[in-house]
């Protein structure tokens, strides 16, 4: 059984597939990461950090761009330096045809803004979504998907879509086999039947792990 975490900050067990959210200085050394400029660590340096960025994240071990996105409550930027960073990851989502990976907090209006406004043909993918129902519909009925952490509402997890769901450890230390029976149990399906679900979104997002 195949096990996928979505998103997590630290190199995992042998045997898992995982997406290592990196440091773009270090993006040549690591299968299977995704790369972006996080939202805290936006300052005036930031377009020379997007060039970095979008010339590493050309190779083949980039499977998706981000994290990144929009926090009013962590970042220092204000919330139109954000959104003028976060254009230029989906600008680079859209041309390297790689899913897009958010942090969103209280962010939400401007995310369905840009999304419905630029229209894009890659994934956009909610990391860590923590939302009630009533957010996870909205996201879900504009073609988002969303990434379930080990903290999250449960209501949510249970009317989103497994064609639309994803599983993630971001710094949590808890195993990813048991992040996934934790998670199966809840949705009342098997391990098994969990692990080839996010096998296939992984696809559908153009996902291929460089391990396969």
């Amino acid at each position: 059984m195949k096990l996928i975490d979505l998103h997590t900050h630290k190199k995992d067990e042998e045997g898992y597939l995982f997406i290592l959210n990196c440091a773009a200085e270090k993006a040549e050394d690591i299968k299977n990461i995704s790369i972006g400029l996080h939202p805290w660590d936006i300052d005036e340096d930031w377009p020379q950090k997007i060039q970095e960025i979008s010339k590493k994240a050309t190779t083949e071990n980039v499977k998706a761009i981000g994290e990144c996105g929009i926090d009013k409550i962590g970042s220092r930027a204000t919330t139109e330096t954000q959104t003028e960073v976060l254009k230029a990851h989906i600008e680079l989502s859209e041309q390297l045809q790689k899913p897009l990976i958010l942090h969103i907090v209280k962010g939400q209006e401007i995310i369905m803004q840009l999304h419905k406004k630029s229209r894009p043909t890659q994934a956009w993918i909610i990391h860590g979504f923590r939302g009630k129902p009533e957010q996870a519909q909205q996201y879900i009925a504009a073609g988002f998907y969303l990434s379930y952490g080990t903290k999250f509402n449960k209501e949510s997890l249970l009317s989103t879509p497994l064609e639309r769901l994803f599983i993630e450890r971001d710094e949590e230390t808890i195993s990813l086999e048991q992040h996934y029976n934790n998670i199966a149990n809840i949705l009342n399906i098997s391990a098994k039947e969990l692990a080839e679900t996010i096998e296939r979104n992984c696809k559908d997002c153009g996902i291929k792990f460089t391990d396969e």
